[in-house]
């Protein structure tokens, strides 16, 4: 049976608990909602990158500022995605370089700009039409920073209650089984029977 959409961070808590979720990764997902708290310190401009964020997804119950600290603990790491292209700087380089070209676009100071100019910059770094420096590619830079955006409104608390997803159900010693392994199941084919 679905669970009903939960509409406090409260129920989200007591749902985990009910489902008996392993201690550590209760720990974890708290963390999350209190990640506005590191700032922004490596990837540029902490005003730029909240107002980047702010634009990308305004309106949202998880703080730009939180969104804006996860993009820059996790800028420079894989995390399984084979996305760097040939000819454009790597993503560790690129991210940083998107900011600054933000900046010297906005004449210094892109969060100084009201958010009709802030939108038609990110516009521009969308088509890529934002100069940056060599082998700076602004479409692959705006595409890494709003997967990265989303990725971190998606893992955080307050962005599963507003998405309706009620948090991890999964207790120890539960296996997770993806699409294809449960249609390799039902087919019957061979090694269905493999965990």
């Amino acid at each position: 049976m679905p669970e009903p959409r939960y509409p406090t961070l409260d129920e989200f808590w007591k749902r985990l608990d009910v489902r008996r979720v392993e201690p550590d990764l209760r720990d974890a997902l708290r963390a999350r909602t209190t990640r506005e708290a590191g700032g922004v310190r490596r990837v540029g401009r902490e005003p730029t990158v909240v107002a980047v964020v702010a634009r990308l997804l305004p309106g949202t119950p998880v703080p730009p500022e939180a969104l804006a600290a996860f993009l820059d603990d996790t800028f420079d790491l894989q995390m399984g995605k084979g996305d760097e292209r040939s000819g454009t700087m790597p993503r560790a380089e690129m991210i940083p370089a998107g900011f600054a070209a933000l900046d010297a676009a906005a004449g210094g100071d892109f969060a100084a700009l009201d958010t009709s100019r802030q939108d038609d910059l990110l516009a521009q770094a969308e088509r890529k039409a934002l100069d940056g420096p060599a082998g700076f590619d602004s479409s692959a830079w705006f595409n890494q920073v709003r997967a990265l955006v989303l990725l971190g409104f998606g893992s955080d608390p307050r962005g599963m209650v507003f998405m309706g997803f009620p948090g991890p159900a999964y207790q120890p010693g539960y296996l997770w089984l993806g699409t294809d392994e449960v249609k390799q199941r039902t087919q019957r084919r061979p090694g269905h029977t493999v965990l």
